[in-house]
């Protein structure tokens, strides 16, 4: 849905900020652990990727994989900035059967929710895991907060919240693939996954949640055009992050991130 600007991928550093504690939690309860190798599904610009590398440490590796190429150079690009070397990037889908398989663990968010048919990728990405490998996933549960998402009610969150669960679920994701997540895993053959449903509360002027939602918005302006749904444009998008600050400072209030659920498996022996 999003294209892979430079301005894009500092969006998705603002989110790396954001969802960082319970994507690091789920890998070290899912598993994780130092001197694996571990395949990272769908790694985009590679924030998962670096957090599993710092779990793995150097006696560990992690291969992030993404069918764009773009997404790939520019996770690349980062590894070399940050002088990060056990960590590699590759432009593959993860569901394909890869060369160097036999990792130990399997690792993902926000990617499930883009398959049409998630236990069928899941289960095919399965045959790079060995038997007893973990499987970690994070997964957007968005739907969740459509009916309760701020306190005091904020009119400003709830337009873009309800506009962008319109924009995301009518490109065809699934809105609610986080309590999903344990259908996902028992259907691609995985034991009966451990599930946590956490969200990011955030308020006070200097979250920078602000940001973050107003850059998701401005990234998904065209695939609005494309559907045909109306509510914000690059003028209104502008304003979005002061307005949603003014307004929460103002109520003394707080806005509820995007909920996810991480769930973790083993792949039967």
């Amino acid at each position: 849905m999003l294209e892979r600007t430079a301005r894009e991928l500092d969006r998705l550093d603002l989110q790396g900020v954001l969802y960082r504690e319970v994507t690091w939690r789920a890998l070290v309860e899912g598993g994780i652990e130092a001197g694996m190798r571990v395949l990272d599904a769908g790694c985009g610009s590679g924030d998962v990727s670096f957090l599993a590398g710092e779990v793995v440490g150097r006696g560990g590796t992690v291969v992030g994989v993404d069918r764009e190429a773009g997404a790939v150079e520019a996770a690349g690009e980062r590894a070399r900035r940050r002088g990060v070397t056990n960590v590699t990037f590759r432009n593959a889908r993860f569901a394909d059967v890869l060369e160097y398989a036999g990792f130990d663990a399997l690792v993902g968010r926000f990617v499930l929710m883009h398959q049409s048919d998630p236990s069928a990728v899941l289960s095919a990405a399965l045959h790079n895991i060995r038997p007893g490998g973990a499987v970690v996933f994070v997964e957007s549960s968005m739907a969740s907060i459509l009916s309760h998402h701020s306190l005091p009610h904020s009119p400003a969150y709830d337009a873009v919240v309800r506009w962008m669960c319109a924009v995301v679920g009518g490109s065809g994701a699934d809105l609610e693939a986080g309590l999903r997540l344990r259908r996902t895993f028992l259907g691609a053959g995985l034991r009966e996954p451990v599930l946590h449903l956490e969200a990011r509360v955030e308020g006070g002027s200097d979250s920078a949640m602000y940001a973050y939602v107003a850059e998701s918005v401005r990234s998904l302006l065209p695939r609005a055009r494309a559907l045909g749904i109306e509510g914000f444009d690059e003028t209104t998008v502008g304003t979005l992050a002061e307005r949603l600050r003014e307004e929460v400072v103002r109520s003394d209030g707080v806005l509820v991130n995007w909920p996810v659920v991480a769930g973790w498996a083993r792949r039967p022996a």
